[in-house]
């Protein structure tokens, strides 16, 4: 039987523009005031509407959420997707992945406290498409690191969550008010050293 959702029309350019609003408010509040206290009530406040509003756009507050983890995902996917894609090689696809990350945490760090208090309060990161998708171009990354020689022999899947829980503190850094530059230079330099061949 097919669901409510599923005979929905598609939204218009007006309502989605209005959807990517109230994600951006509901950035804002959690940003300031914790996913816990991010009602739709306080986020119509933000808004300057009813909650009537957001319940029409949202069918529930996780929905809401959800829609917040989808667009910092989106925004990173475009800042540093291009910039692994133009790497001409696998060692540079590697470095730029890891600096355009951190790069990002420092340009968007609303987007990022958001994320990270969402993923805290409800913590199935390891379970979303986005960031599933994301671990995944690192492994085959990596993978045709060793095929192509530019890369040693380790165990992939240790180097990948090396590499997560690497760029994961550098989101609290960034966030405590550290250079995001500085950051990204040392990450870049330890799995360059982590990572090379000793041939190369």
């Amino acid at each position: 039987m097919p669901s409510a959702k599923a005979d929905r029309p598609e939204p218009t350019f007006i309502q989605n523009a209005r959807r990517e609003q109230l994600i951006e408010c509901a950035v804002d509040v959690i940003a300031e005031a914790g996913v816990e206290k991010a009602s739709f009530v306080r986020i119509a406040e933000r808004a300057g509407i009813s909650r009537g509003v957001i319940s029409y756009h949202f069918g529930s507050r996780e929905e809401l959420l959800d829609g917040v983890v989808r667009l910092v995902y989106a925004l990173g996917e475009a800042e540093v997707g291009p910039l692994v894609r133009a790497a001409g090689s696998s060692r540079e696809a590697l470095l730029q992945f890891i600096s355009g990350s951190v790069a990002f945490y420092g340009a968007y760090p609303r987007h990022m406290k958001a994320l990270s208090a969402i993923v805290a309060a409800v913590p199935v990161r390891g379970e979303r498409a986005e960031h599933g998708a994301e671990m995944l171009e690192v492994h085959a990354l990596l993978e045709e690191g060793q095929r192509s020689g530019e890369f040693r022999r380790f165990d992939t899947r240790i180097m990948v969550m090396t590499i997560r829980a690497a760029l994961d503190a550098a989101v609290w850094r960034v966030g405590a008010g550290d250079d995001a530059e500085v950051l990204a230079d040392e990450l870049r330099r330890t799995f360059d050293a982590a990572t090379r061949s000793d041939d190369r």
